[in-house]
């Protein structure tokens, strides 16, 4: 499976830092971005998450930043499913800039399904890993 597109926007001069390029947060705020549109495909609507059925915990996030992006520059994050284990979900996002295709990006991030009112792990609803298997990845290397 290839990734899909979850978030595309633009780069703009007040997310320049000291050093004259994009600061740490602008990208995170496209990852976040990316998050909330990746849930939505895997079923984990915002309608389901505020009804209280399930909640997200995100436990864990690894990220590289492999190049430089400048004000005016345009990207696309792409995401896909590394691993979905029956509480766990695991997914890449590719923060990539639209005009060079670099990968200026990645982040692998972990997330946990709980539930609402014991805060435990429970398993995720089953469409969601039925979804979660369609967008996984192949292992890579």
């Amino acid at each position: 499976m290839t990734m899909v597109e979850t978030a595309r926007g633009t780069l703009h001069e007040w997310q320049r830092d000291h050093m004259g390029h994009i600061n740490v947060r602008a990208y995170m705020e496209f990852l976040e971005e990316a998050c909330w549109q990746f849930y939505s495909m895997l079923g984990l609507t915002p309608s389901l998450l505020r009804s209280g059925a399930v909640h997200l915990a995100a436990v864990q996030q690894n990220i590289s930043y492999r190049k430089e992006l400048y004000p005016g520059d345009t990207i696309v994050v792409r995401t896909g499913v590394l691993e979905m284990r029956e509480k766990v979900l695991r997914f890449r996002h590719e923060l990539i800039n639209t005009e060079t295709g670099d990968v200026c990006s990645v982040c692998e991030f972990t997330v946990v399904c709980l539930n609402p009112v014991t805060r435990k792990s429970q398993p995720f609803p089953p469409e969601v890993v039925a979804r979660a298997g369609e967008l996984k990845l192949p292992a890579m290397h």
